[in-house]
């Protein structure tokens, strides 16, 4: 199922820059990466492991390249940043190759040979850079063509994958615990193949995986606060320990304890971090449906209450009724007394209504001095009733410039209503015959009774009182 997100217009501006940044990083080392292996010197620092290769510092740099070219709309960049992609999957394609022990000697082989072999460090990069790069380069080809969406995210949950156990690696030698996955991925390789993976997903931030990360919803700010520390903290946490262990002499319980502590309070910070946003998107939800004014459901609250009552399966669903009020001679109180006295009146209404329902029961403010109650389980005769105790509520109440009343129509839902436009047209027509039959009384609308025209709406036709459509229980049952 395919479902809109509307996007979140500073995320799409992050994804945006990291995504330049990430190509003009890649660039920029992959150059000096390049340079430093020709001329012998030392531009980029050694951060541990072996150093980056030749082949490696070109897929780099071709990756970088490629990158960069994502946001052009110009044809022949796009098909010239696709042959970068083609080459970089051919340099690791030919390293993986050479390591194969079949006795293939490819690139690497022929430049060493050509350099110098022994002269200067192999060209040939490291076996999981190679997987690494075959993998990037197949991303970014099929991001640019717009190809095989979900292969293209399984190729980067791969070098995912394969810089991440380098970040660990690497937390293991500052700790000086051990070198050997560094000497087939050095850091600075996996390092750059996160950042470029990264940025593949980054330069498409409205599909594949980073889609929901960029809504403007709930699951988007989850998404945004809560994977880079979930990707980073194990690694953060794994170098603290173990250095704490070798340089510190701390002991090995102590470690464990101290790491148990740490991941317990990360978990526990964002199972918080979930609470809070979920209770804030609660909050907002509940501020979107309740009316201001007089802290009842608004008219989006009922429609939507109303929708899920309609729609739920005939054989189970409940029987249900409206009440729909109206405050009488409204509009003359508000030019008498002001619009701030009818705003404290709509504030007692809602008052009056929250204390006279049950607590099964809702209600919800139609719109101005228009009230809408739903009143379960309860059929067409009982409405007379529950109206009687909302009238004697408005009637009796110490009202302090001028004694209010108001005037109710009562309809039951039958399975007739597709919608509950039908189901309020009725409930409407039946507060219009109370207004029109003296004002503070309750009038109730059969299941398909239509007024005729002089008392009710035009577009209510005159039938029987009381008569069903075909299949209608409501009417049968009251």
């Amino acid at each position: 199922m395919n479902l809109d997100f509307v996007q979140s217009r500073w995320a799409m501006r992050g994804y945006r820059l990291y995504w330049r940044l990430a190509s003009l990083m890649m660039i920029v080392v992959g150059l000096g990466s390049s340079v430093e292996w020709a001329a012998g010197i030392n531009l980029v620092p050694d951060l541990g492991g072996r150093d980056m290769r030749l082949t490696a510092a070109f897929c780099v740099l071709l990756s970088g390249l490629a990158l960069a070219a994502v946001g052009t709309g110009r044809r022949w960049i796009r098909r010239l940043a696709s042959l970068l992609c083609a080459i970089v999957i051919g340099l690791a394609a030919n390293s993986l190759l050479e390591y194969s022990g079949i006795g293939y000697r490819g690139i690497a082989a022929w430049l060493d040979s050509a350099l110098g072999e022994g002269l200067r460090p192999s060209t040939r990069m490291a076996e999981l850079a190679a997987c690494g790069f075959l993998l990037l380069g197949g991303q970014g080809l099929l991001i640019l063509n717009g190809r095989a969406l979900v292969l293209r995210e399984l190729f980067g949950l791969g070098v995912l994958a394969i810089a991440m156990a380098s970040l660990a690696s690497f937390a293991f030698v500052l700790a000086q615990h051990g070198e050997s996955l560094l000497e087939r991925l050095p850091i600075l390789t996996g390092v750059l193949m996160l950042l470029g993976t990264l940025g593949w997903m980054s330069s498409v931030p409205t599909t594949g995986l980073t889609r929901v990360s960029t809504a403007a919803t709930l699951g988007g700010v989850l998404a945004r606060s809560l994977l880079l520390p979930a990707l980073l903290l194990p690694l953060a946490y794994t170098f603290a320990f173990k250095l704490l262990e070798t340089r510190f002499g701390v002991s090995q319980i102590v470690a464990s304890t101290l790491g148990a502590v740490f991941t317990g309070g990360s978990l526990a910070w964002m199972i918080w971090l979930v609470a809070a946003l979920l209770d804030r998107s609660e909050r907002l939800r509940d501020t979107a449906d309740t009316d201001a004014l007089t802290g009842l459901g608004n008219r989006r609250k009922l429609d939507a209450v109303l929708q899920g009552l309609l729609h739920a399966d005939r054989r189970q669903r409940l029987p249900f009724s409206l009440l729909m009020l109206d405050l009488d001679h409204f509009k003359p109180y508000n030019d008498a007394f002001g619009h701030q006295a009818g705003d404290d009146a709509l504030r007692e209404i809602g008052r009056l209504l929250r204390a006279t329902l049950r607590p099964e029961d809702a209600a919800f403010r139609y719109g101005g001095e228009e009230f809408v109650l739903v009143i379960h389980g309860i059929h067409l005769h009982q409405l007379p009733a529950i109206a009687e105790r909302v009238l004697h509520a408005v009637r009796a109440n110490d009202w302090p410039l001028r004694p209010l009343t108001t005037s109710i129509g009562g309809a039951e839902a039958c399975d007739a209503d597709v919608s509950a436009a039908s189901l309020l047209q009725r409930a409407d027509a039946a507060l219009y015959r109370a207004k029109r039959n003296g004002r503070d009384r309750f009038e109730k609308t059969g299941c398909a009774e239509c007024l005729a025209g002089a008392s009710g709406p035009e577009s209510m036709r005159a039938r029987s009182w009381d008569q069903p459509p075909p299949g209608c229980r409501a009417a049968s049952q009251a």
